[in-house]
């Protein structure tokens, strides 16, 4: 998902009026005055209200979120008090979120073939029926697995068989499916076998199921079905489902952490109407008053990617030439009808957006399944092939589209490369809202990235740390932090390592060793340490593990500069090189501050100015003077 900018407009406000008539004081102060209605509006939500020209002269509130929202704009970064909530883990969330028990990591899935059934009266009739095929290999001895089916959902028949690649299966030599015995608990389904299935052994089962779907209430944050009808009055319908998992609408292994290699969707829905879903079509066939819509995934795709969109959609035929692969790839975009033409104009910036991502990332990642964006009836999602498209064909202040560009981001992170665990989200949500900024330098130049940077400055909260725990599906739409705060961790690491080469051959390293397999924090850690040469453990304890951002004290007295880490913030060992202005008349002075108190002699009478442009907080403190003093004295004993 991306951050910033789903919204209507607030109906006392018309808040885009700033963009062009109002500067920043203007803005500042009539938002103060308005700032109740303002709250109202989520983090994702007020980006696209507030969009913005320059940093100086205008104010674009952040605040977009796929996958978000927050409570308030802060013009400075800040440590609150209160530290935000994990859900409690109960046995519903544990056994959704633990992807490594006995019942699930007994096996790897391989394919999956889903068929669904939609209703002949839509969006009215929201009844689905549906059937699965998960092809698996057992990598231990087994004879129960775990599936996940949410319970809105009546599973009508499960079967299934087990073998070892030469016919013998573990009761006979029939490899037909056969009736398995399950049972249900808190949204897990449980298949046993009649045998021993042994390590090594193939796995068929086939589950038959209806489904009277849960629906969104805020999609994408806070997912499920959206049934609607589009501005003609026809049907127009879809699915996000990143937060709650791909089973709350198909029953299905709903782990991030073992995607099947390849995957087919058969979307059966009235024949007046187009269904679309990830990788290419295949085929369309005639079903009656029905026509089925066959989908085939030829990679690696996690589950809560696997979508369909329903509509009156027409299709915008195009390619794009890959300058990094030669290979020529199939873009296939799917709009309503009225918006064909303004869409065929407005889509054409995507090639732009892919070039600039294959330059720093490397190669699209799904050069055979092709590209394309589907107009939506819900903001935007990065699923995998068929990015769900919802923003009105509008450009922000720099002249491109935001969902655009941070949805095709996903394709390198969060789709090719995973996260083992989503409490690892940063390196999805993260790395794609910095994909935003190394566009924006790209093609408008340093100033401007800084520029943009700032705008998701604004929106850190740091009420949680960015990695969340494991074990329990966390991904809180409510937490811009893995968006803002991760784009800001990479700005920083960035700044730190100060030399865009290295850091330029981390990011790109990263995406292509990892391609199509998933990863955790550790993992990146790791790529950093090995191109810097460096361990920056103590970098990413502080970022990734700390909610707090590090706050440099300093005091300036008497000729004496007195700077020193806040210990109740920053962890104990944290050597960030900072920039100083203000210490000596001219130039800055290079620091690396400390635990305790530190002090470098002064020329002149300036006001401090921090001057590295990192995730750090600039606080004067007046009582570092006398910390310093009792330093010392205790040191030399007077």
């Amino acid at each position: 998902m991306s951050y910033f900018g789903y919204a209507q407009h607030d109906k006392h406000l018309d808040y885009a009026q700033y963009d062009k008539h109002l500067g920043y004081a203007q803005y500042v102060k009539h938002f103060s005055q308005h700032k109740k209605s303002f709250r109202k509006y989520s983090k994702v939500e007020r980006r696209k209200i507030v969009p913005m020209k320059k940093i100086v002269a205008l104010l674009s509130i952040v605040i977009f979120i796929s996958a978000c929202s927050i409570v308030g704009v802060h013009f400075k970064l800040h440590n609150p008090n209160r530290a935000g909530k994990y859900p409690e883990p109960t046995k519903a969330l544990t056994l959704l979120g633990d992807q490594d028990s006995k019942f699930r990591s007994c096996y790897d899935i391989t394919s999956y073939d889903l068929s669904v059934q939609f209703g002949s009266n839509l969006p009215e009739d929201k009844i689905i029926f549906g059937k699965v095929e998960a092809r698996g290999i057992a990598v231990a001895d087994l004879d129960t697995i775990q599936f996940d089916a949410g319970e809105h959902m009546e599973i009508l028949e499960v079967s299934g068989f087990a073998f070892d690649g030469q016919g013998a299966t573990g009761g006979s030599c029939n490899t037909q499916p056969e009736q398995l015995n399950y049972y249900r608990k808190d949204g897990a389904l449980f298949i046993a076998f009649p045998y021993a299935v042994k390590k090594g052994y193939s796995l068929s089962v086939v589950i038959k199921y209806k489904a009277d779907p849960e629906l969104a209430k805020r999609p994408p944050w806070s997912g499920g079905f959206v049934f609607k009808k589009d501005n003609n009055d026809n049907p127009w319908c879809g699915v996000a489902c990143q937060s709650e998992g791909a089973s709350i609408w198909w029953p299905c292994k709903d782990v991030v952490n073992d995607e099947p290699a390849q995957c087919d969707i058969r979307l059966k829905v009235p024949r007046d109407l187009v269904a679309v879903s990830n990788g290419k079509l295949l085929a369309v066939n005639d079903a009656g008053l029905f026509k089925e819509y066959v989908w085939h995934v030829s990679y690696p795709i996690n589950l809560y990617n696997i979508t369909f969109y329903i509509g009156k959609y027409k299709e915008i035929k195009d390619e794009y030439k890959s300058k990094v692969s030669g290979q020529t790839i199939a873009l296939n975009h799917f709009v309503l009808e009225s918006n064909y033409e303004k869409a065929k104009t407005h889509f054409a910036q995507l090639k732009d957006h892919l070039a600039v991502y294959e330059k720093y990332f490397g190669a699209y990642p799904f050069a055979d399944d092709g590209f394309k964006l589907v107009e939506s009836p819900y903001a935007g999602m990065e699923h995998q092939t068929a990015i769900a498209y919802g923003n009105k064909f509008k450009n922000n202040y720099l002249g491109f589209d935001y969902i655009i560009l941070h949805e095709t981001a996903h394709e390198w992170w969060g789709n090719s490369l995973t996260a083992y665990d989503l409490a690892d989200g940063w390196l999805h949500e993260g790395f794609a809202t910095y994909s935003e900024a190394i566009y924006v330098e790209e093609k408008y130049g340093r100033q401007q990235y800084l520029d943009y940077m700032k705008i998701y400055r604004w929106s850190i909260i740091n009420r949680r740390p960015l990695v969340g725990p494991y074990g329990i599906r966390y991904f809180n739409y409510k937490d811009g932090d893995i968006y803002t705060k991760g784009a800001w961790v990479l700005h920083t690491l960035r700044e730190t390592i100060a030399n865009d080469s290295v850091f330029f051959d981390i990011i790109k390293t990263f995406a292509t060793r990892y391609r199509f397999k998933n990863v955790r924090s550790q993992d990146f850690i790791a790529v950093v340490n090995e191109k810097t040469k460096t361990d920056y453990s103590w970098f990413f304890a502080q970022f990734l593990n700390n909610r707090f951002i590090p706050v440099l004290e300093y005091y300036q007295k008497d000729g004496v500069f007195y700077y020193a880490w806040d210990s109740d913030y920053t962890n104990e060992h944290f050597p960030l090189t900072v920039a100083i202005k203000g210490i000596h008349e001219t130039g800055n002075d290079t620091l690396i501050p400390l635990s305790r108190v530190s002090t470098v002699a002064v020329t002149g009478n300036q006001t401090p100015e921090l001057m590295s442009n990192v995730l750090v907080i600039f606080k004067e403190n007046k009582k570092l003077r006398k910390r310093y003093q009792k330093l010392r004295a205790s040191k030399t004993g007077k």
